[in-house]
């Protein structure tokens, strides 16, 4: 698994992906799949029909597959390995509401999971408490300077991401979401040369 063969989500394929409930399949499939679209809908608290329904979809653009073990209604359901990537330069102008309702509906997720370990945190192990950790610096960079920095925190995460595969899961591991934003907080302008 690595970032320099990411596949390159087409218009369809993100169109595809931005459904909230889509979101919610992947990533319950990512921690906690295989599961059937049952299991699933248990967890997301929607109908077996419904998951069933979003996972083939998802199965059509190559997000999720069957999983092995089952037939008919007890089938499971996995996410499939690979990194995904979206390249804004690529897309149409039709695209760009799709592109910006998956970016809410993850910074949502992102929002979402952090919170809910601020406030259960004091319930985790002193190991756990001290292993976690977030930081957020402000530095000034040039678009090349950025790409740079994009390249070397993808080299750290590539190792820990191929041990996070469901085939390569190990005893003992919890899921654990590592965030990785590279935002300009304005525009570049003429005198920042």
């Amino acid at each position: 698994m690595s970032f320099d063969k990411a596949r390159v989500l087409t218009a369809q394929d993100l169109r595809a992906m931005s459904h909230p409930l889509r979101v919610r399949l992947i990533a319950l499939l990512e921690t906690e799949g295989p599961l059937t679209a049952t299991e699933a809908a248990a967890r997301l608290e929607t109908t077996p029909a419904n998951c069933s329904f979003h996972l083939r979809l998802l199965a059509r653009h190559g997000f999720v597959e069957e999983a092995a073990g089952g037939v008919g209604r007890q089938r499971p359901w996995q996410v499939v390995e690979e990194i995904t990537q979206i390249k804004s330069d690529t897309l149409d102008e039709e695209s760009m509401p799709a592109l910006r309702a998956l970016d809410e509906i993850e910074m949502q997720t992102f929002r979402d999971a952090v919170a809910s370990y601020l406030r259960t945190r004091d319930q985790y192990p002193p190991e756990w408490r001290e292993a976690v950790g977030r930081s957020w610096a402000t530095v000034h960079l040039t678009a090349a300077e950025t790409a740079e920095l994009k390249q070397k925190l993808h080299a750290v995460f590539e190792p820990y991401m191929e041990l996070g595969r469901p085939s390569r899961r190990r005893p003992g591991t919890v899921p654990v979401m590592a965030q990785q934003a590279l935002i300009p907080l304005r525009m570049p302008e003429a005198t920042d040369v």
